[in-house]
């Protein structure tokens, strides 16, 4: 007892199913706790593997694994009356929560969880076309900047922004510019690869980023992109067709020594702004880029 007493923090989950694996995933982010161990008679169970992914010692035996680690609390989520008994036995009714006690907290922890995805999707997304927002965008900025410049990764950006845009809310209202935003977004998110990163830079504008990629490249890329974005007008209520288009500018990262990841952030964005309006200028519908960047 004198060590329960000196170390309050200390946790043993039995049960490698659903509900302790869960549990033991919230209790390791936890600072106040420590799960010390993950008990199961099956050693295939899901958190049995976790458990030794994370570190955490592994048992088969309710008995040995409790009186190895001495624990403040065990939490059971084996249904099974066995388990508790053994477990009492060890601990004490004071040392176990199980049964409905472990159902509820099993289902707060879930709701937490599904609170905390999203709120952490509302703060990285677009709420109108489910892309990454501008803060995400320029945390992704300088995460890929940084790897480029350190090891010398190609890194390119595109900064695209819809044709005439302001004459379709005009002519047809926000609701059908809206629908046009959602359709554009769409067709980027499935036509770019994995590794990129596409997300509503404000408005009508549209940014990816692109790491491991040429300027060169990133122009063929967005090439396609515009070829189906021409291709497929959105749909209207009363049967028209709306053809889209976008205009494009095209950069690269060039590494300026002394110069810190947030200059080079900077100098990236002023260029592809720069080459948008190029190609705004040039007619829209097309794609501006520098190969010599």
């Amino acid at each position: 007892m004198k060590r329960l007493r000196e170390d309050p923090s200390r946790i043993v989950i039995l049960g490698g199913g659903r509900g302790g694996t869960v549990m033991m995933e919230m209790l390791c982010d936890e600072a106040l706790t420590e799960v010390v161990a993950m008990v199961d008679h099956n050693a295939d169970a899901l958190g049995i593997l976790k458990a030794k992914a994370m570190g955490i010692a592994t048992y088969q035996d309710v008995q040995k694994a409790l009186v190895a680690n001495a624990p403040c609390v065990a939490f059971n989520f084996t249904n099974n009356e066995m388990v508790e008994e053994i477990a009492y036995g060890v601990l004490g009714a004071g040392g176990v929560i199980g049964g409905l006690e472990a159902r509820l907290l099993w289902r707060m922890v879930m709701d937490l969880k599904d609170a905390k995805k999203d709120l952490e999707y509302q703060a990285t997304h677009d709420p109108l076309t489910g892309l990454y927002n501008r803060r995400f965008i320029m945390d992704q900025l300088h995460r890929e900047l940084s790897q480029a410049i350190r090891y010398g990764f190609e890194c390119s950006l595109v900064l695209m922004d819809l044709d005439h845009f302001k004459r379709v809310n005009d002519t047809y209202g926000h609701v059908v510019g809206d629908v046009v935003l959602k359709q554009v977004a769409h067709d980027l998110k499935r036509s770019v690869r994995t590794a990129d990163v596409v997300g509503r830079w404000g408005g009508e504008e549209f940014i990816v980023l692109l790491p491991h990629t040429s300027v060169a490249d990133a122009q063929l890329a967005v090439q396609k992109w515009l070829k189906h974005v021409q291709s497929t007008p959105v749909g209207l209520a009363n049967g028209e067709l709306l053809d889209i288009s976008f205009s494009a500018g095209v950069t690269s990262l060039v590494v300026q020594k002394g110069q810190t990841v947030d200059q080079h952030i900077e100098t990236l964005l002023e260029k592809v702004d720069l080459h948008l309006y190029q190609a705004k200028d040039c007619g829209r519908a097309c794609v501006v880029g520098h190969t010599d960047e």
